[in-house]
């Protein structure tokens, strides 16, 4: 049997396996476990999955995304009639409600990611194969034959900004990123089952702000100053944030981001015309930037 799509899951929990019922002919599950997911780097499991993948698709979920039987059929069908579209992301919506967990992100022209649809009920109002800028890895699909063109998951990352990173570069190759509407996901991130943390802990602190600077430095080309500029200066804000409410590991883990940053500057940058990033772009008022800090400094959802 020719395999279509491989569903690839990078797993750190002990007792979990994924529920191969969901899943319908054409396709494979590879579940990565802890001895290749250690310690903890869903980068590097996500590409070992890859290596092992035969299908045409790469589909990577999380563990704690729970799908339907049949849920990729319409998306591999509009991948197959459409050859320009690289990767897409899947419909997630927060397990156990009708509310939007992503619908995948649009970038400003200084640097930040835009939810579109942002604590949103989904009444139908995204159900259109629109062009993305990123969207989540926890239900993210893309052609193989890209994903190895591309060199895969940058395992620098570890997690946060790993999938910005890589679907940058799927434009940058000229391909297209989309919504995949038709192909729903459930996701157990912020609700009961998983609740968002109040505090962001140190080690996600130093991992966001390194990874968002690392990847505009890799991948931004016009705009590269620009965002570089309007994001360093709010990683600043943030430290002195942290400072005054006395968080001090967390203030400590950007200044060791920039440490980092600055011996390990990243030596491929990409070159050339960026024009394509205005079909993706957003542009966004002072009230939104600083609900988005006050936000994170507070520990709750924006």
């Amino acid at each position: 049997m020719v395999i279509k799509a491989s569903v690839i899951i990078a797993n750190n929990l002990a007792h979990w396996s994924f529920p191969k019922q969901v899943l319908g002919p054409g396709l494979e599950v590879i579940v990565v476990n802890n001895g290749i997911n250690e310690p903890g780097n869903p980068c590097r499991a996500r590409n070992y999955g890859a290596r092992k993948a035969k299908g045409k698709y790469l589909v990577f979920l999380d563990n704690d995304v729970t799908v339907k039987k049949g849920f990729l059929n319409k998306a591999i069908n509009y991948l197959d009639q459409h050859p320009k579209v690289g990767a897409g992301l899947l419909k997630l919506l927060r397990s156990g409600t009708n509310k939007f967990d992503s619908a995948g992100e649009l970038i400003t022209a200084n640097g930040f990611l835009v939810e579109r649809a942002r604590r949103a009920e989904d009444q139908g109002q995204f159900d259109k194969a629109d062009k993305i800028f990123s969207g989540k890895g926890a239900g993210l699909v893309i052609r193989k034959e890209v994903f190895n063109r591309i060199g895969g998951f940058d395992e620098n990352y570890v997690y946060y900004w790993e999938e910005p990173d890589l679907l940058w570069r799927v434009w940058q190759a000229g391909y297209e990123v989309r919504f995949l509407w038709m192909a729903k996901a459930y996701h157990d991130y912020g609700t009961k089952l998983k609740p968002i943390p109040k505090q962001p802990a140190a080690g996600q602190v130093y991992l966001a702000c390194r990874n968002q600077l690392m990847t505009i430095i890799k991948n931004a080309q016009k705009y590269r100053l620009r965002m570089l500029f309007w994001v360093s200066l709010s990683w600043l804000g943030l430290e002195i944030m942290f400072v005054i409410k006395g968080k001090w590991q967390q203030a400590w883990a950007i200044e060791r981001a920039w440490w980092w940053l600055l011996r390990h500057w990243p030596k491929q940058q990409a070159k050339g015309d960026d024009q394509w990033l205005k079909q993706v772009m957003i542009k966004q008022d002072w009230q939104w930037y600083l609900g988005k800090c006050l936000a994170y400094i507070s520990g709750k959802e924006f």
